[in-house]
């Protein structure tokens, strides 16, 4: 009960401790936002129209005129024109660090309405990228959001990639890899035994080119991660384009939950370098994955005499093990296939000697369980654990939990345990329902019962592969329950208000990294991250939400985006890429229509006001 009872504390009972503007610093504001309709998500003060800032916290936030008193010479007012205000979304399960090492040279699916402009890019991509280079399309999208409602074929790929070696991962389902890159790969002689997954054949017994996921996901990252890299010093640039994409989206804080693939620390060396040199837009609080299969007690032992919990800052943190700290006590990411729990024995042994190592160094963990019957064994093993190694307020947890049981959410419950869901629903709902039935995807994840046994829950977007970086895909399917191809899944009660949905995306996840006396709300004490949206998030109509983008993006005070009226605040874009990189060519997550962007670009008027600006303190001050 005790982790139970911080989390009810983190997400609203901490809201009294900062009052509003009537405590107000003496000293001017160095910003002040006027004229907004902040939804702040304190449940003390919900609703407000300014905000003050010093440095990088929040001072006061109440009325225009309520701060006008914190107004000074130096004090900079940004008009928030009616705009909505919030919180800036914390991502509470994401594969940033990773991501961000990539992003520039891959040919992003997210968003794009139909396979024939997803392979059009292939086709163009393929000319344009040089030796050793291939075309990669590494998930974030799925077949149901095309028009054509369906997969590309192997043929298809073919045409479009040419002599260009080319990997197309769906999810992480499958791949589909071009002739160029068997050859690369040595395929074409020999084709090596995957961990967790298989290589289709033809009659002949010749490698198609289709690699299929069974029971682990380490299948399709072991192909991937022979594809070739770019350099240290692009993997820098890289990142900082990847920061500035989550920052348009409103995106200020993620948790990192590792991935495979992703080894500490030489695969940090970039974000690490860039929390050094103070060029962090985002703030990232990380987890160390296990990287060994069979070997991941050995992982940890080494990490914990590199890295310590809560080393690091505000900006880069390290907060626990995760989100597999053993790969046989997980389950595959693949819905469409049968999954079969493997015999007692090992898992049990192994996870119990990992588990007992992290609680006694105190570490909080996280381990990936998509299936009730395999949360059931984990469960089974924590059980024990805590008679010897109490788990009370380690804030550990269970990632993704599509289908636990109301007697398995019991024992999470009992154990203080946390959970964290993502929207993989959202793109993969349709081979869950085909394989498990209606009846079980209305409760995909049960997010009802656990909001009402009081289990801590978070939401995250588990980017960028199984699920895109767009956070607003994954508040619309808190709020509509339906995937991108227009299923409805999830029951209605399980569907949350606008309100408990934002919530999940931003406080929730700041209490899930133990950061929720620092973020997720806006009040006074509170660091300044916080967003302008583009649209208002409280009144649009609900499949409009998942094109919400932020108009404005600040990180403790500093403005990391701007965009329309806010342009003139935009810092200076990250250093341009060489034309060969997609992300030249095609943005990053697909822009909705050119109409959109007309419409964003008549709004470039100033709404800035300078230090001799007029002001009006005639705005109301109501609900919204």
């Amino acid at each position: 009960m005790g982790s139970r009872r911080e989390f009810l504390k983190g997400s609203v009972g901490l809201a009294a401790l900062a009052g509003c503007a009537t405590i107000a610093p003496a000293e001017p504001a160095d910003v002040l936002i006027v004229n907004g309709r902040v939804a702040t998500l304190n449940p003390k003060q919900p609703d407000a129209h300014a905000i003050a800032i010093k440095r990088d916290r929040i001072v006061a936030v109440g009325s225009d005129a309520e701060l006008a008193a914190l107004r000074g010479p130096a004090t900079q007012l940004i008009d928030a024109q009616r705009r909505v205000v919030i919180p800036g979304i914390n991502d509470a399960h994401t594969h940033f660090i990773r991501g961000g090492l990539t992003y520039t040279n891959e040919v992003r699916w997210d968003g794009v309405p139909s396979l024939a402009e997803g392979m059009r890019r292939v086709r163009e991509q393929a000319r344009r990228t040089p030796p050793p280079h291939w075309v990669q399309v590494i998930g974030g999208w799925t077949w149901a959001q095309f028009a054509e409602k369906r997969f590309p074929t192997l043929e298809e790929i073919n045409a479009a990639a040419g002599d260009t070696p080319c990997m197309i991962m769906h999810l992480y389902d499958r791949a589909w890899l071009n002739r160029p890159a068997l050859r690369v790969l040595g395929w074409d002689k020999e084709v090596p035994k995957l961990f967790g997954g298989f290589v289709q054949r033809d009659a002949g017994g010749n490698p198609t080119g289709v690699v299929m996921s069974t029971t682990s996901l380490a299948s399709l990252v072991s192909v991937w991660l022979r594809v070739p890299r770019l350099s240290p010093e692009e993997q820098i640039v890289s990142t900082r384009h990847f920061m500035r994409e989550h920052n348009r989206f409103g995106v200020t804080s993620v948790i990192d939950a590792g991935g495979g693939g992703q080894n500490y620390p030489e695969n940090y060396a970039a974000i690490a370098k860039l929390a050094a040199d103070n060029q962090l837009t985002l703030r990232i609080a990380y987890e160390l994955f296990a990287q060994a299969p069979g070997k991941e007690l050995a992982n940890y032992e080494t990490w914990s005499k590199l890295v310590k919990l809560g080393e690091g800052n505000d900006y880069y943190r390290m907060v626990g093990a995760g989100e597999y700290i053993l790969y046989a006590a997980g389950d595959p990411a693949n819905f469409a296939k049968d999954w079969v729990v493997p015999p007692a024995g090992v898992m049990e042994s192994q996870f119990t000697a990992v588990t007992k190592y992290l609680v006694g160094l105190g570490w909080p963990f996280r381990q990936h369980t998509t299936f009730d019957a395999t949360a059931a064994r984990v469960l089974n093993v924590l059980e024990e654990v805590n008679r010897e190694a109490p788990l009370k307020g380690l804030r550990w947890g269970l990632d993704h939990c599509e289908t636990l049981t109301p007697q398995t959410l019991e024992r999470v419950a009992k154990l203080g345990g946390s959970i964290n869901i993502q929207n993989r629903m959202s793109l993969d709902g349709e081979a869950f329902l085909q394989k498990y039935g209606a009846e079980l995807a209305a409760d995909a994840p049960p997010i009802k019962r656990i909001r009402e046994m009081g289990i801590p829950l978070a939401c995250g977007t588990d980017a960028n592969r199984a699920t895109s970086y767009n956070p607003w895909m994954g508040v619309h399917w808190l709020l509509a329950g339906k995937t991108l191809g227009g299923a409805k899944l999830q029951g209605d009660h399980n569907l949350l208000d606008r309100t408990e949905a934002l919530r999940l995306y931003t406080a929730a996840g700041a209490w899930m990294s133990s950061e929720e006396s620092k973020k997720g709300t806006l009040e006074p004490g509170r660091l300044a991250d916080l967003v302008i949206l583009s649209q208002d998030y409280f009144s649009i109509p609900l499949d409009d939400v998942k094109n919400l983008k932020a108009l404005m993006t600040m990180v403790g005070g500093r403005v990391v985006y701007g965009a329309g009226p806010y342009a003139r605040l935009d810092p200076p874009a990250p250093p341009a890429l060489p034309d060969w990189l997609p992300l030249r060519h095609y943005g990053g997550y697909h822009k909705a229509s050119a109409a959109e962007a007309a419409s964003l670009a008549a709004q470039r008027h100033p709404l800035i006001l300078s230090d001799s600006g007029s002001w009006s303190l005639e705005c109301s001050c109501g609900g919204f």
